[in-house]
Formats: C-alpha cells, sequence, structure tokens
C-alpha cells in the first residue's frame, strides 16, 4: 500500500466534501461557539478571561525570578504571553476528545458526514484564540514589539496546528465512545507537556541532550513558531530539521486518525444510543 496515496486521495476528497458542505460546517462552528459563551452572561469575555488571567497568575508567580528582566531578548511578558497562547490553542485537544460524543444526535444522519465534527470544534476554537491573539499584540505593542512580515507567518503556524489537531481528534474522539478513560488521559499528558515545554522557562542553560529531546515535542515547534514570527522575526524554513520531523509526526498522526475514525465509525451508533 502507498502510503502517500494512502493519505492524499481521502485528503482531496474530504477537502471537496468540506468545501461542498461549507455553509453546514459554519452553521456547526458558529452553534458550537454560542453554545460555549453566549448563554453565559459575560459572553465571549470570558474566553479572554480565562486564559489571561492564569498569565497573570503565571507572571506573577515566576516574576520573583525573572523580575524586570528580558527572556531570551525580550520582556518577559512577551516571552510568556507568545507561549500561553499557543498552548492554550493546543489544549483544545482536550474538548476535542468528546467531540463525537457532544454531536451523537447527528451520528444516524446518513448524508451527514461525522468526520467534520472535529473541524467544527476546531474553528469554533479558532474564533475564541482570534480574539485572544488580538489582545496580546496589543500587549506587545505596548511593550514595545512593532508588527513586521513575519506576523503573517502565524496563519502557518496556526495551520500546521489545524492539521496535527484534526488527526488527533480523530483518533480520540472515536476511542473516547469506546473507552472514555481516553479523556482522563489526554488531560494528564496536556498538563504534563504544559511543564515540559519552554513557556514560561527557557532552553538556556539546559545540556544539549536534554533541549534535542524537549525539542522532539510537537509542542515546542508550535510555542517556538510563535514567538519567532511575533517576537524574533524568523522564518520557520530556518529551522528545517524541527520542521520536517513537526509535519512527519503530524501526517503520521493524520494517518493513524483517519484509519481508526474509519474503522470505528460504522459502531458509533451502538455505543451512543
Amino acid at each position: 500500500m502507498n502510503p502517500v496515496k494512502t493519505i492524499l486521495v481521502p485528503a482531496w476528497s474530504f477537502l471537496v466534501h468540506i468545501i461542498q458542505h461549507r455553509h453546514l460546517v459554519a452553521s456547526l462552528t458558529r452553534r458550537d461557539f454560542e453554545r460555549k459563551y453566549v448563554k453565559n452572561f459575560l459572553g465571549m469575555v470570558w474566553a479572554v478571561i480565562d486564559p489571561f488571567a492564569f498569565v497573570v497568575i503565571l507572571y506573577f508567580v515566576f516574576g520573583s525570578r525573572f523580575g524586570n528582566k528580558m527572556a531570551d531578548g525580550v520582556p518577559f511578558v512577551a516571552y510568556l504571553l507568545c507561549g500561553y497562547i499557543a498552548y492554550d490553542l493546543f489544549s483544545n485537544i482536550q474538548q476535542l476528545t468528546q467531540v463525537v460524543k457532544d454531536y451523537s444526535f447527528l451520528l444516524k444522519k446518513v448524508e451527514f458526514k461525522v468526520a467534520l465534527l472535529p473541524i467544527v470544534r476546531i474553528n469554533s476554537g479558532l474564533l475564541v484564540h482570534a480574539v485572544v491573539l488580538l489582545v496580546t499584540i496589543v500587549i506587545l505593542l505596548v511593550n514595545g514589539i512593532y508588527p513586521n512580515w513575519y506576523w503573517l507567518q502565524m496563519l502557518y503556524y496556526i495551520a500546521a496546528l489545524g492539521v496535527f489537531l484534526l488527526g488527533t481528534a480523530w483518533f480520540t474522539s472515536s476511542v473516547y465512545l469506546f473507552f472514555p478513560d481516553i479523556g482522563n488521559i489526554i488531560g494528564i499528558i496536556i498538563r504534563i507537556l504544559f511543564f515540559f515545554t519552554p513557556i514560561f522557562w527557557t532552553l538556556e542553560g539546559l545540556s544539549p541532550k536534554m533541549a534535542f529531546v524537549l525539542k522532539l515535542n510537537p509542542l515546542f515547534y508550535i510555542v517556538q513558531g510563535y514567538r519567532d514570527s511575533l517576537l524574533y522575526s524568523r522564518g520557520f524554513w530556518e529551522m528545517p530539521d524541527l520542521t520536517l520531523f513537526y509535519w512527519g509526526l503530524t501526517l503520521g498522526m493524520l494517518l493513524l486518525g483517519m484509519v481508526v475514525f474509519k474503522k470505528l465509525r460504522p459502531h458509533f451508533a451502538d455505543v451512543t444510543d
């Protein structure tokens, strides 16, 4: 079996299906977003309060060590913020794990392609992320960091993370129906990755071997990419080894997700009745 053909043919068919049903995807995205925020009194404000409240806590907790010093040549608050908002988007994996269960009422609709559901929730998360990113940009401007062409590179890293999230969501959301404990496992992994990714600390002082191991974490590529785009004006092509590794891992996750989702899909309705 040709692995390239195994990915490209279904991927093209799926992309065509998304385009054909783009209005349905947009409608479901709006519904998913509204379900999370619009019914609350403060509405979408919670989407900003939650991640930034945590950043403020981190800033005061670790500020005793960094104080007003720079972190990797930039203000600590900018370094921390750019790393955390990347992590915050990545952490949507936990919500994606339950997406098929949350929309189980659609499983028996023959005309609906259930594989679209992770995209709906990813899009919903991106709406929130856009607001958080705008607030981050304001904070960067206050700290004397101004936009340049490299800021547009954020679109690449957001897309790169989106593909990784999609593959992971196909795998975890299908397995979740048969093994709900995977939701707790994913939660633990996300917390571990938070502390093993340089979000509020730097690689400075680590041994080359330890730094190499930590860079194998896919979240590292995204966090570093956010900082390279917003803070350091570096292109993703300047770290070809990490880029190739990330996309190799991502395509592998995408293939695994496709295979597992397709294999378990016929049994979804049976376990959600």
